[in-house]
């Protein structure tokens, strides 16, 4: 099915049945990874420019929006494996990954996994490196609690702080719509996997033992100036470079799209003589 200029299908990659979209030609190749409880549907107001300059294919992560939802495999790297799997079939080769939030972190294990599969990380507001003091405020969203339990608590915590910074009111009612629409055991295993500290980065010592890890270059956008100080040290790439935008909450990429394709193009860009990508 083509939506605009988008062609839209599903493909099987493991257990999952991925939701895609597919539009553009030429340049590098742009992935677009959504995040927590989100979907691709996210990335609609940067698509078109992107899509003049390259090849972009957006996803619904497994659970996610149009895409199954497997009885297991809710990490991030559980979900960077489906990234790798569609990267594969598609035959896009090495690629520019664009995430937000949780996406960031399926990126960053994805990175470190494949990193033949991606040439430049482009992540806005990641959810990785958070404070650990704030690890038990997260667990106490599953603490005693069924998954209809969990979905409701984590209803209210986007609608009291994960969303609170968005201005735009039909924003916000379209990210609830989308925590709505997810089964409640996909928020509830998610979560759960986000404080694991075996297999998350969600917060600060876990992903200070990896991110030094990813070898590409990585341009993080953020909107607190604290978390982009702390991502310039985890930098291994001298071409890094994490960017504060205080003026936009956590959705960056849908508040402040025009900023994102301009910084992230003249980034790529940069990177030419250095990576060879276009």
């Amino acid at each position: 099915m083509t939506i605009g200029t988008a062609t839209t299908r599903r493909i099987g990659i493991g257990p999952a049945e991925l939701e895609i979209d597919d539009s553009g030609r030429g340049g590098i190749p742009v992935v677009l990874v959504h995040g927590w409880l989100g979907s691709r549907q996210t990335w609609s107001g940067v698509r078109p420019a992107l899509e003049r300059r390259h090849r972009v294919v957006s996803l619904d992560l497994r659970g996610h929006g149009a895409s199954s939802a497997p009885d297991a495999g809710y990490t991030a790297l559980d979900m960077a494996g489906d990234v790798a799997g569609l990267i594969r079939e598609l035959a896009l080769g090495p690629s520019v990954v664009l995430a937000h939030s949780m996406g960031a972190s399926v990126a960053t294990r994805l990175a470190i996994a494949e990193p033949g599969l991606v040439s430049a990380l482009v992540l806005v507001d990641p959810d990785y490196g958070g404070d650990p003091a704030h690890r038990a405020d997260l667990a106490a969203l599953i603490r005693d609690a069924d998954d209809e339990t969990v979905k409701a608590r984590v209803v209210h915590l986007f609608r009291t702080r994960i969303d609170a910074a968005t201005r735009s009111a039909a924003l916000r009612e379209l990210h609830l719509a989308g925590v709505l629409a997810t089964r409640a055991r996909v928020v509830a295993q998610t979560l759960r996997a986000n404080l694991d500290p075996a297999t998350s980065i969600r917060f600060r010592p876990e992903a200070e033992a990896v991110l030094p890890r990813r070898t590409q270059p990585v341009l993080s956008l953020h909107r607190l100036a604290a978390r982009a100080a702390w991502e310039s040290g985890q930098a291994t790439h001298p071409s890094s470079a994490a960017v504060a935008v205080p003026s936009a909450g956590h959705w960056i990429h849908e508040e402040r799209p025009d900023l994102l394709v301009e910084r992230m193009e003249a980034w790529v860009d940069a990177l030419t003589p250095r990576t060879g990508a276009r």
